[in-house]
């Protein structure tokens, strides 16, 4: 599966949830208190990308929520 860049993601929502993520991860990727959590933010950051709509990019997160609670 090729990645997505970011440019070509139209959702300001998903965009805004990338940054937030890739935020997370670089703080507290790393940790091993945090690595129940990291899985959901790394899965936001590779499924997010290219979204094209908020409501697309909702359901993105709550697959990603769903699949790896926090």
């Amino acid at each position: 599966m090729r990645a997505v860049p970011i440019r070509d993601t139209r959702s300001a929502l998903a965009v805004q949830y990338i940054r937030s993520a890739c935020n997370w991860l670089v703080v507290n990727g790393d940790s091993l208190l945090n690595a129940s959590s990291k899985g959901y933010y790394v899965c936001l950051v590779r499924q997010l990308s290219g979204a094209q709509s908020n409501e697309a990019a909702a359901a993105i997160m709550s697959a990603c929520r769903a699949s790896n609670p926090l």
